[in-house]
């Protein structure tokens, strides 16, 4: 009985530690690519609840009446920030250092409609409470572009 007490409570332990799909905080922004009809769309996620790590994604997408669009360069810029006094924070993948509690990770991809980054934030300090997480996105097609954003906060 004490090794089934055990176990359940160290699954319940790795549960808190991970983020749990539905429990996400998000955001989505969008914005139109001139001349083409299609979207610039800017999402940005992270886990809810969390004991010490917290799983982050973000992605910029193009679409043209729900189907994927194709441009010639996507760009992400996923930029995640420790929030709370003396906040430090630490990224896999590590990206830029902006600041003791922001951490910033680009990714470009050529001839195709998403550009995505996911990872994990370990935010630290003795009153951290939570964290920001924003995707900036470009895609360019044909001499135009368009950007779009879009901040997750708990």
């Amino acid at each position: 009985m004490k090794n089934a007490l055990l176990t359940t409570g160290l699954a319940g332990t790795l549960v808190m530690g991970t983020a749990v799909p539905g429990l996400a905080i998000s955001d989505t922004g969008s914005t139109t690519l001139p001349g083409t009809g299609a979207k610039v769309v800017a999402n940005a996620w992270h886990c809810n609840a969390y004991a010490d790590k917290c799983s982050f994604k973000t992605s910029t997408k193009t679409t043209k009446g729900g189907a994927k669009y194709k441009v010639s360069k996507i760009t992400n810029v996923a930029t995640v920030k420790a929030n709370g006094w003396q906040a430090t924070l630490s990224l896999s993948p590590s990206g830029t250092q902006v600041s003791e509690n922001t951490r910033q990770v680009s990714w470009t991809n050529k001839n195709t409609w998403i550009a995505d980054i996911s990872g994990i934030a370990d935010p630290g300090g003795s009153m951290n409470t939570s964290i920001t997480t924003c995707s900036d996105g470009g895609a360019f097609k044909a001499g135009v572009k368009a950007f779009a954003s879009a901040c997750a906060n708990d």
